[in-house]
């Protein structure tokens, strides 16, 4: 338990009345399982009401408390004990923010707002909301795991988005090309920018007859593969990986100014998804960096019982 009888774990929360985008993580997470990850054994869920729950001090939703994520509000809160409850009120339906400013946010704690205001718009404080919750691990595939819920969910926030909720944009354009709406698809898929890297990311699979058109491509559809193989779970896990550490990089370049490379951003998708697929195979000999950085359908080709998954 954490603060104030809080979770001390990583949590995520849907209103039990809600429609059930779980159906969907348990589906995919049953593939995930084939590498090694345990994904849907590994989940549980609570029922509260947020009144127990520090809204900053607990990882209650995301992959971190949000004292740490977004430490310059934190830093202008007033009441620095409250509760979940006390900071998300339900109007019409929506969830949104109530607050106690010691000073009005402004620069980069606007920003910070603006990030922390679309979060919470997918959560309940209904007196049934349902908590699901990953336990603590040190490695990191929660937070892809996480971040495709949100997709899923239609909960990252997109300028587009946050438009249509109200909050004031000097653009809604895409931050990585400046000439399209930033909508879900264009994000993750069509940006001039960002279409290039799954160009690159099909020509390493040696998938050149595979088209990603849009978001439902990259996290769910098989493209060839048998839905209930280990080439399926191996590069849905690729594709997942890919689309996060896409919008990671988005990320960078709105908030740090970072330039946008794309020969960085497969560089990274190569060695997360090889370290994440790796260290989960039960093969007796592991899968080595240069085969997978060479030609990773290799190992897709490999039959399960070389690979050692499911």
């Amino acid at each position: 338990m954490g603060r104030g009888g809080g979770l001390d774990t990583n949590v995520l929360c849907r209103n039990i009345s809600g429609r059930t985008i779980w159906k969907e993580i348990f589906k995919a997470g049953k593939f995930a399982d084939k590498l090694g990850t345990f994904f849907t054994s590994s989940i549980s869920k609570c029922i509260g009401n947020g009144t127990s729950i520090s809204f900053w001090h607990d990882i209650w939703i995301g992959t971190e408390n949000l004292k740490t994520t977004f430490h310059r509000l934190y830093m202008l809160e007033s009441q620095k004990d409250a509760t979940v409850a006390e900071r998300i009120s339900n109007v019409n339906s929506n969830s949104i923010g109530s607050w106690d400013w010691s000073r009005a946010p402004s620069g980069r704690a606007l920003d910070e707002l603006t990030e922390l205001t679309n979060l919470i718009s997918s959560v309940s404080t209904a007196s049934t909301l349902e908590i699901y919750y990953f336990p603590a691990t040190n490695t990191k595939p929660k937070k892809v795991f996480i971040f495709i819920w949100r997709v899923i969910q239609q909960k990252i926030p997109l300028r587009s988005e946050l438009d249509k909720k109200g909050i004031d944009l000097h653009t809604i354009l895409c931050p990585v090309c400046d000439h399209h709406i930033e909508a879900i698809d264009h994000a993750l898929i069509n940006c001039p920018n960002v279409s290039s890297i799954w160009a690159q990311l099909l020509d390493w699979w040696n998938q050149n007859n595979t088209t990603i058109s849009d978001i439902n491509d990259a996290i769910i559809s098989d493209q060839g593969f048998s839905h209930n193989s280990v080439g399926f779970a191996i590069w849905q896990s690729t594709k997942w990986i890919a689309c996060y550490i896409i919008w990671k990089h988005r990320n960078l370049k709105v908030f740090s100014n970072k330039i946008w490379n794309p020969a960085t951003i497969i560089s990274e998708i190569q060695s997360q998804s090889f370290s994440w697929i790796s260290t989960r195979s039960r093969k007796k000999k592991p899968i080595e960096w240069h085969q997978w950085l060479l030609n990773p359908s290799f190992y897709v080709a490999s039959p399960p019982n070389r690979m050692g998954i499911g």
